[in-house]
């Protein structure tokens, strides 16, 4: 499947990690395991529980969180074209501004 990065919150961050890092590679490996093979990582995230940032913006067919190390998240989604499935990487982001964008509290 053809895989792409949203320009401002994923491709940034993704771009300014340090390319021997945990979390690059990890990315990486999401990325080839959805282009390679078609295989979707993660948690399917139900429409209800999406930031309407996500909605807005992108406005996918459906949603996934990808757990990473040091509790990042990655978050894309997937889009149906003339029957033609694409993966858009939309955010790449650390606990803090994942717990900010879903609008989780701390306890």
């Amino acid at each position: 499947m053809e895989v792409g990065g949203d320009p401002d919150d994923f491709m940034k961050v993704f771009n300014s990690l340090d390319k021997n890092s945990v979390i690059y590679r990890d990315v990486k490996q999401v990325i080839r395991s959805l282009k390679d093979r078609d295989e979707l990582i993660g948690v399917h995230l139900q429409r209800n529980k999406v930031p309407k940032h996500y909605i807005k913006k992108h406005g996918v067919d459906a949603y996934y969180k990808v757990e990473l190390p040091d509790n990042w998240r990655l978050i894309y989604g997937i889009i149906s074209i003339q029957g033609m499935k694409k993966a858009l990487l939309m955010e790449l982001f650390d606990h803090v501004k994942y717990n900010k964008r879903f609008r989780f509290k701390k306890k």
